[in-house]
Formats: structure tokens, sequence, C-alpha cells
């Protein structure tokens, strides 16, 4: 069951590599986490992040889908990331703060990020009186046992 809530959050820093997603197939977001994976990538964005105690997320390591420019245009960079400032040879950038409804997927289901951003999508944000922020969206991977991912939209 996908549960939701808000979150409101200041502007937090994050930093990480990218790639140019070109559309609604979800094979690049999986391709390009193994890829992260494989070369390590993950692991030294892990280690570079402040305890998840302390950050604004809660997570050692986020998706970021850069959709501020366009929320409605599902071709952008999406950064496989950490809370955590200038890592030599990653990208940094800064995420304003503001609200966010947050949709947590269940369990260790690996269609739990799809559900979330699903049920936000289609179900939540057109019969809420919100509307999406031009903020990026992120995937966040608390340090919790009882929660696989957490998809955070940006909203006013």
């Amino acid at each position: 069951m996908i549960e939701m809530r808000f979150e409101v959050k200041p502007a937090f820093y994050v930093t990480g590599t990218s790639v140019w997603i070109s559309g609604q197939n979800n094979d690049q977001f999986a391709n390009f986490w193994a890829q992260c994976h494989e070369n390590g990538i993950t692991e030294i964005l892990r280690k570079a992040s402040d305890d998840p105690a302390h950050n604004i997320t809660g997570s050692r390591i986020l998706g970021v889908s850069r959709v501020e420019t366009d929320p409605a245009n599902r071709a952008f960079d999406f950064y496989v990331a950490s809370e955590c400032k200038d890592l030599e040879g990653y990208d940094t950038f800064r995420i304003s703060g503001g609200q966010w409804a947050v949709f947590t997927g269940d369990g260790n289901d690996p269609m739990a990020l799809i559900r979330a951003e699903m049920e936000a999508f289609m179900n939540w944000l057109p019969h809420s009186e919100y509307e999406h922020d031009h903020r990026p969206e992120l995937e966040v991977y608390p340090e919790r046992d009882d929660v696989y991912v957490e998809f955070w939209l940006p909203i006013k």
C-alpha cells in the first residue's frame, strides 16, 4: 500500500553523476543504477554523504530527476547522487527548499518506486489542490528497514 505524507524542507546540496533520460523508458533508469553500482559510484557517493540522520532526506543515496525547467517534459538529466558538496569528479547543485508530497513504496519490491510515482501522478496530484513545483523530483532510499523507497514530488 502506498502511503503519502507532506514534508517541508530547507534547501540542500547534492552531488552525483548523471545520464540523459530520453523519455518514459524505465529501463534507462535501471541500467544507469546498475552501471553506478558496478562502477562503485554508489559506494563512493554513500561514503561521501553525511550521516543520514542529519541529511534533509534521511538517505545516503538519491535518484534526482532534473525536471525543474518543465515537469511535463519527461526527458531530462537523471542523477545518482548523495547529500554532499564538492566531491571531485562529480556535479554539485542546490535543490531549493519547499514543500514535498512524499509517497512511500512498500517493502522490498523493485516496483515500489514505479507504483509510488504512479500514485502521485495519476491519482493524487490531479485531484489535489497542489501543482508540481518546478524543482527536481527525488527517489529517496531512507536508512530504515521498513521502507524500500520514497518518491518526493515537489509541490506548491
